[in-house]
């Protein structure tokens, strides 16, 4: 086929490369987001003509429209390895998978910025009816890394050293080393996650056990875990970035461990209770109540002066920033 009528149907159905582009980010974002599994991103696109000519041209391709698997593409970058695995099942879980190539197992690590698996896949044909009658047919491919392997596929892509002979002699001992590097980074960004795990599972433990045990620093972590299972009627924050500030503005106040905090919430309470009678939250025009991380903010205010005091230096800056920034905006 030539190059010719190759970029004559492939513009005659570019409209329908992106419709599919989109519905497999749609598709997949869905389940991702439902199965609670955490990315850095999801990016997608439908190969430029010069790059599916250029391949179909290295590959000496007769019907490359037909033959190639890639002309949409989208591609996953996870956190973490064991995240690849997550994710891969639920790929097989929404789509119809025909091919994987798992370029991660077995792979030396001088390969490493090649390193992700490939899942060629199809839309699952109970999608019915005119919107996917042209798309069912459709091969497109999902790729998954993490970070660091798509950090290293990058700078690697960008020096533009396709194999080892690429490297020149004097400068493959760095390279390698580099990609070791971004190597060791993966396992140990997996085992810290495995560590952190581990650590709640213990805070956990301890605050559930008959005679809880609250002698531990207060962190992102501890804090979260304590105020789940110390207020639980009340809905719980699900932003880390409030409850990292508040972790910050309790260390500032003196108040470092949990058993410090479970001492004031206790002997508070009552005092707080009449508090939110008196000052009840309102969200959307109604009346509330607290979220755990207000109950502990004004519980602590009420307890403690040097809380209360590092509190309103808090106010008392943001106040002014945001100020400055409606100065500045106004200003230019």
């Amino acid at each position: 086929m030539s190059g010719a009528d190759v970029e004559r149907r492939f513009r005659e159905n570019e409209g329908t490369y992106k419709r599919l582009e989109e519905e497999a980010i749609f598709v997949l974002t869905d389940a991702l987001d439902r199965a609670r599994i955490k990315r850095h991103s999801i990016s997608s696109r439908v190969k430029a003509l010069p790059s599916l000519l250029d391949k179909a041209e290295r590959k000496q391709l007769r019907d490359p429209l037909t033959e190639m698997n890639d002309i949409v593409g989208v591609r996953v970058v996870c956190l973490f390895l064991s995240d690849i695995d997550r994710i891969g099942q639920e790929i097989r879980s929404c789509f119809e998978v025909v091919g994987e190539d798992n370029k991660i197992e077995g792979e030396p690590a001088s390969s490493f910025g090649y390193m992700s698996v490939h899942f060629v896949s199809r839309l699952k044909r109970e999608y019915k009816g005119p919107r996917y009658d042209r798309l069912l047919e459709i091969p497109f491919e999902i790729q998954v890394r993490t970070i660091a392997m798509d950090a290293w596929a990058a700078t690697s892509h960008y020096l533009d050293y396709k194999t080892e002979v690429d490297v020149p002699q004097e400068l493959q001992k760095d390279f390698y080393a580099l990609s070791g590097l971004f190597y060791v980074a993966d396992r140990h960004f997996e085992m810290f996650a495995k560590e952190r795990e581990r650590a709640l599972t213990a805070v956990t433990q301890r605050l559930r056990a008959p005679n809880p045990q609250l002698d531990v620093d207060l962190n992102l972590d501890s804090l979260t875990t304590y105020m789940k299972s110390k207020f639980k009627d009340r809905e719980h924050s699900e932003n880390d970035k409030l409850i990292s500030q508040l972790v910050q503005e309790l260390w500032d106040g003196g108040i470092v461990t949990l058993k410090q905090l479970d001492e004031m919430v206790d002997a508070g309470w009552d005092a707080f209770l009449r508090y939110e009678s008196d000052n009840p939250p309102v969200v959307d025009g109604k009346e509330g109540v607290f979220l755990d991380v207000g109950v502990v903010r004004v519980l602590c205010s009420i307890a403690s002066d040097r809380f209360r005091r590092v509190r309103k230096e808090s106010a008392d800056s943001l106040r002014k920033y945001e100020e400055y920034r409606g100065y500045v905006r106004k200003k230019f």
